[in-house]
């Protein structure tokens, strides 16, 4: 695809007559050459033999590049207010050239609707399109996005596309066979995918057209809604051509962006789709670059290399706010932060509810908030927080009490002095991670209780979690969290795949919930759940994360508390 990269092929560019004088000063600014330098490239082009110029390197077969013939020879004569529409794919001042988003951590893969993490989820979310979205203008209801649902009965789904003309990167038109396709991927155990367990009371895939499909269940499943935001079909044709592997290296999606390249541990490279279905984007490039330490995505931001950066720390904000550059944006956030007490493996300490319920009692989660986070955090009474559309408002904190900590381990029969446990905590991917950790092994110290904290990287912290290879605690940070099943489910029932919690009581009363149709009576079952964990104390509870942003002013962009931060709406500001 030809992408007005490089200097030479600005020069043939517009020996071709692909490009105008006035576009190509301005590329070359772009390419921080300067006018002169343009000035000069457009003298030696009118020096060239115009027989030279017939080869100039264009792909024919791309369909983004201008056809020579179609192009008028009177380029010059062109109103410069005019837009060239045969240039769609150009940056202009209406549009963003380009914006960096600095990341703590790589994608895992970008194979869509595999594996559950946001770091990677996001950078997919650019390439593929979402079956359907939560909206931030209804209290994050979910809504039509690739499709509109109805509800036929307890048991049948039916979904229709929202346009019968919805494009692949490739040119291949969506239909009902590609959200067969791989939701049939998904509930095949032996691609082990996160999701399988998240739609696997689907039983069928029932083609209607090629616009209309239905699911049947093989139980009521209220949730199917929210699991459908997360289905994010892929080019039939093109996953036929290279697998599954191949979609990772080089995936083709509907979505506003179109894949360029993917240096592991360095950066995602994705182009604007001067075709997306839904509306005009505009912003030509998003690059995700992998920074694993937040001083340095914030030298980066500072020093104008990265547009967008999450979770910067409180101690830092300042800094930016006194920039010339960039802004702060912040939010609260669906996210909970929270340690889980491993409870689910032999000889855990945390079997006792009694030695869970003291580090509770011992944590002084309010001072970490005000000394670490400066107030931008909310504590957490339970497992959901108060954005959760199911959350029990009647539930209150654990106070801070120490004496009550020893007074409860000593019923256990636990001398605290003798007690040491390790905790695995993330190394940069939630806001302050290592200082919070570090905070709340100390608060533990202060009973007598030895924390040794294991810091990993994001993707080794994730793995430890998955495999069940954490120490007795793990810290984490989940979301979005918008309803009860996605965190009570998925992490209070023993074999989910980031659980670190088991009890058949609590799992039996969950089990019921998740089929529950009624509204009122479910809610009446999830409140009666969130007493049981607070009760029983299924973790240490800390807060509900707040999300800070830097963002550089000249782009237009705003978080949204289900952390969906996609670049597919944003805008140049102020134009």
């Amino acid at each position: 695809m030809a992408r007005f990269s490089s200097l030479e092929y600005l020069r043939s560019a517009l020996a071709a007559g692909q490009l105008s004088r006035r576009e190509l000063v301005k590329r070359a600014s772009i390419l921080g050459v300067g006018a002169t330098l343009g000035a000069s490239l457009i003298a030696a082009c009118e020096d060239d033999d115009a027989d030279d110029t017939e080869d100039v390197g264009v792909d024919p077969d791309d369909d983004d590049d201008v056809d020579v013939d179609d192009t008028d020879d009177d380029v010059d004569d062109e109103d410069p207010d005019e837009p060239d529409d045969d240039l769609d794919d150009e940056p202009t001042d209406e549009r963003v050239p380009k914006i960096t988003v600095g990341l703590g951590a790589d994608a895992l893969t970008l194979m869509p609707t595999s594996i559950v993490d946001w770091t990677t989820g996001i950078q997919i979310s650019h390439i593929f399109d979402r079956t359907m979205m939560y909206d931030p203008d209804d209290n994050f209801a979910v809504g039509p996005w690739l499709c509109t649902l109805e509800i036929i009965d307890d048991l049948t789904w039916e979904l229709e596309l929202v346009q019968d003309d919805i494009a692949f990167h490739n040119g291949e038109i969506l239909t009902s066979e590609h959200f067969k396709a791989l939701i049939d991927w998904n509930l095949d155990p032996d691609n082990e995918s996160h999701y399988h367990e998240r739609l696997n009371t689907i039983e069928e895939v029932e083609i209607i057209d090629d616009q209309t499909f239905r699911l049947h269940t093989s139980a009521p499943t209220p949730i199917l809604i929210q699991r459908l935001v997360a289905v994010e079909p892929i080019s039939l044709e093109h996953w036929e051509e290279v697998g599954d592997e191949g979609i990772t290296n080089d995936p083709v999606g509907t979505g506003p962006f179109v894949f360029n390249e993917w240096v592991r541990d360095e950066h995602l490279l994705l182009d604007r789709n001067p075709d997306y279905w839904k509306h005009d984007v505009l912003v030509d490039q998003v690059e995700f670059r992998y920074i694993p330490e937040f001083s340095s995505r914030l030298a980066a931001m500072l020093a104008g290399e990265i547009e967008v950066v999450k979770d910067v720390p409180v101690d830092d904000v300042q800094r930016v706010e006194d920039s010339d550059d960039a802004r702060i944006e912040s939010i609260p956030s669906s996210r909970v932060n929270y340690v889980a007490l491993v409870n689910n493996r032999p000889d855990s300490v945390f079997e006792d509810v009694r030695v869970r319920q003291a580090i509770n009692y011992a944590v002084d989660v309010d001072a970490i908030i005000d000394g670490i986070f400066q107030g931008e955090a909310t504590k957490m009474a339970g497992a959901l927080s108060e954005v959760n559309a199911h959350v029990n408002p009647d539930i209150e904190p654990y106070p801070y009490d120490p004496d009550r900590a020893l007074e409860l381990l000593e019923e256990a029969g636990v001398d605290p002095n003798e007690l040491e446990i390790t905790m695995d905590a993330p190394q940069g991917r939630y806001p302050m991670d290592v200082d919070a950790a570090q905070a709340i092994a100390a608060e533990l110290g202060r009973i007598g209780i030895t924390v040794n904290v294991q810091y990993n990287e994001w993707g080794t912290h994730l793995d430890k979690i998955v495999n069940r290879e954490t120490g007795d605690m793990f810290y984490l940070g989940w979301g979005p969290a918008l309803e009860a099943q996605g965190t009570l489910q998925e992490l209070f029932v023993e074999d989910r795949t980031y659980s670190g919690f088991g009890e058949p009581e609590l799992e039996e009363m969950i089990n019921e919930a998740i089929t529950i149709v009624d509204p009122d009576e479910a809610q009446e079952l999830w409140n009666e759940i969130q007493v049981w964990v607070h009760e029983n104390a299924g973790w240490l509870f800390l807060w509900q994360q707040h999300d800070i942003y830097a963002v550089a002013n000249h782009v237009d962009w705003q978080p949204r508390a289900d952390e969906f931060m996609w670049m597919g709406d944003a805008r140049p500001r102020n134009a």
